[in-house]
């Protein structure tokens, strides 16, 4: 079969066409599709750089604003012992009885309840601070006294100025007319926050005779003779 030069200048001119749309589809529309990537990266990496830059500016604020919310939640985590103890329950009547002037007939306690699960602070291994769970607790004591409107005014006073969440759960009293006196039972709540990472600190309670040397005055001691040459012997 004989091609004459002008078909072979044909072909030749068809072949060029179709490599140079295949260069088009592969080479240049591929560059192009990464050009616009690389481009829409370059506008998300600019918008970010100038959102960065505008928080930098802002930064001291935050720095400010995180030490005030970490302080807050300190000095009110302070508020709240890490437990409540039996013996914190009674220094806590007897104290409210030497300040009060109730006369307490008796006390009982209130079992510890888990009310909820908070985030609390507690210092890292970097000198800050990481959020820790602390799990809250209300317990309480139930006090029969005797008392006049006024100690029930204080006690009251009392009660929500103690410095550790202390709260008056209920009263019911009942008036004496031939005393002049109020009698019956108040419930006192008392909170605190506990976990692993509080420190549980004990009720101060102070020292006390434990009892009589001589209770029933039956023990005499003989009396003590004084040293001389007459009391001293020697044994051999």
């Amino acid at each position: 079969m004989n091609i004459s030069k002008r078909d072979t200048k044909m072909l030749l001119i068809l072949f060029g066409i179709v490599i140079f749309v295949l260069c088009y589809f592969m080479v240049y529309l591929s560059y192009s599709e990464k050009n616009e990537y690389l481009r829409e990266d370059i506008e998300d990496a600019e918008f970010e750089f100038t959102r960065l830059k505008a928080l930098e500016k802002e930064v001291a604020g935050y720095r400010e604003s995180v030490a005030g919310a970490e302080e807050f939640i300190l000095a009110t985590q302070s508020e709240y012992p890490a437990d409540v103890h039996a013996a914190d329950l009674i220094m806590y009547a007897v104290e409210l009885q030497e300040n009060t002037g109730i006369i307490m007939g008796g006390l009982s306690f209130i079992q510890p309840v888990d009310v909820m699960t908070v985030q609390g602070l507690a210092e890292n291994a970097r000198g800050g601070y990481s959020f820790i769970p602390l799990n809250a607790y209300r317990t309480g004591i139930n006090i029969s006294c005797s008392l006049t409107y006024q100690q029930l005014k204080d006690l009251a006073d009392y009660i929500y100025n103690e410095s550790q969440k202390t709260s008056l759960h209920s009263v019911s009293l009942s008036y004496n007319s031939t005393t002049g006196l109020l009698y019956g039972n108040v419930v006192i709540n008392k909170n605190f926050l506990s976990s692993k990472d509080t420190e549980y600190v004990a009720a101060q309670i102070p020292e006390m005779n434990t009892g009589l040397p001589n209770p029933f005055g039956v023990i005499t001691a003989a009396p003590t003779q004084p040293a001389g040459p007459d009391n001293n012997y020697d044994y051999y």
